[in-house]
């Protein structure tokens, strides 16, 4: 029967039904098992963003390399179907050439070695934390104390990489 109130005593499962640790040395190696996970989940996030940020940059050589967009608002169009000739009807000023430019894509394309990859990453960090919500919802004080520690050890370590505003100093 699960204690419904913070507790250090064994006897809980442990998200799987065959771990439960009962004693003191069991719930030790418990605790150093998810301190553990959360380490590997706060890499997982960390290999994440790192990843995002080249898939970004990426996506976006890729659609200007395709749309051809050029930063300067006075460049001529390179192809002449860029180019429309505007008449108006009783207009007296000799028509003129006017460039045709799109607007910028709002969402990347999809690619799929980014967006799979990117899915599978997603799933994985879902499966981390539906993991240690479960092992929370235990009650049990030593594996709250330990999922704490092991993410703050896991952002102390990892949480540097991939942050877009990353000073080198």
């Amino acid at each position: 029967m699960m204690t419904p109130w913070l507790h250090f005593s064994g006897g809980d499962y442990l998200i799987f039904k065959t771990w439960v640790p009962e004693s003191k040395g069991a719930i030790v190696g418990a605790c150093i098992g998810l301190v553990a996970f959360c380490i590997l989940e706060r890499w997982t996030a960390a290999l994440r963003r790192q990843m995002e940020i080249q898939w970004g940059s990426r996506a976006l050589a890729l659609v200007l390399r395709k749309q051809g967009i050029s930063n300067d608002v006075n460049d001529k169009p390179k192809d002449p179907s860029d180019k429309i000739d505007v008449i108006e009807e009783g207009c007296s000023l000799p028509a003129t050439p006017v460039t045709i430019r799109s607007r910028p894509r709002l969402v990347p394309p999809f690619i799929p070695m980014h967006d799979i990859t990117r899915g599978i990453f997603q799933a994985v960090q879902s499966l981390f934390s539906y993991a240690l919500m479960l092992a929370v919802m235990t009650f049990n004080a030593s594996y709250i104390i330990s999922i704490v520690l092991g993410l703050a050890i896991g952002e102390a370590l990892f949480g540097r990489i991939g942050r877009l505003n990353r000073s080198l100093v």
